[in-house]
């Protein structure tokens, strides 16, 4: 069945999901990306009033910046979503990745239709997938030696630290993971890592040149990362506000990289994949039920 979808903001993530879907005969309109490689037949939306007439609207991960404006890596001109959501009609549907309250209110009341991509389980394991990957990566760049010769610790054992350990592992990097649950450090000894209870931590992080955090809490605090050594390299994985106090790391010479969206930079084109199966699979859901009504 062919849909019709209005593709607003995003970056090279929701280019190739607007080419993947167009390829496939969708109808498809994009908002916000005038400066995207995009096929010339696509429709550029120019006036907000335009979605009226959306039937699907599919915005990006994160859908928003913390003052509510939509993410737009194609545009220089500023929006807020809210004015996007308020102009949808009854019926229609809203996908986003991260929907903030304040758009799932707004979306209730006009009875549009929400669900929010991020939170639904096939997008988070294969999105983790594609994190855990480039999470590898990033580090392979950043570094001067092999990732072999590096002790590396992962703080955190949910989808991504658990398949981030499993890659360095398998590129015979020396791993530990920090896990706060017994049932986590059985797992993490079971998988060939070394565990570490989080309550060690202060103990044991001056021995890690490379620590990943996966935890979206201040666990990383100053007073942790005075234990680090200078030349020790921070990538944090978790999603706004992260867990690393940013400032104190450039406070005391350390690298620290806030390392969001990591999918969208290395592999945009899978998660372009990703994200048009998700939305596929979230209207075939919706259509299944309307059916057995």
């Amino acid at each position: 069945m062919k849909n019709s979808f209005y593709i607003a903001g995003g970056d090279l993530r929701s280019v190739y999901l607007a080419k993947l879907l167009f390829e496939e005969g969708h109808d498809v309109k994009v908002f916000k990306m005038e400066d995207a490689d995009l096929p010339k037949e696509m429709e550029q939306i120019k006036n907000i009033d335009d979605f009226n007439k959306a039937k699907n609207v599919i915005l990006p991960l994160p859908c928003c910046d913390e003052k509510g404006f939509l993410k737009t890596a194609f545009s220089k001109e500023k929006i807020s979503l809210s004015e996007i959501v308020e102009k949808m009609p009854e019926g229609s549907v809203l996908m986003g990745g991260l929907l903030p309250e304040k758009v799932i209110s707004i979306s209730k009341k006009q009875k549009i239709s929400v669900c929010d991509y991020y939170r639904r389980e096939e997008f988070a394991v294969r999105n983790a997938a594609l994190t855990a990957e480039a999470a590898a990566a990033k580090l392979m760049e950043m570094l001067s030696e092999s990732i072999s010769s590096v002790p590396v610790l992962i703080l955190g054992h949910g989808r991504i630290g658990r398949l981030l350990s499993a890659i360095l592992k398998a590129l015979d990097a020396k791993v530990t993971v920090a896990a706060r649950r017994y049932s986590d450090l059985a797992w993490i000894r079971s998988e060939g890592m070394t565990p570490l209870e989080f309550r060690l931590l202060d103990e044991e992080i001056g021995n890690f040149r490379v620590v990943f955090n996966t935890v979206p809490a201040p666990v990383l605090t100053k007073e942790k990362l005075v234990l680090m050594d200078k030349d020790s390299i921070i990538i944090d994985l978790a999603s706004e506000p992260c867990g690393t106090d940013f400032s104190a790391a450039k406070e005391l010479g350390i690298t620290a990289e806030k390392a969001l969206g990591l999918p969208g930079k290395f592999a945009p084109k899978t998660a372009g994949e990703i994200l048009k199966e998700t939305v596929l699979n979230i209207l075939s859901e919706k259509e299944e039920k309307s059916d057995a009504r």
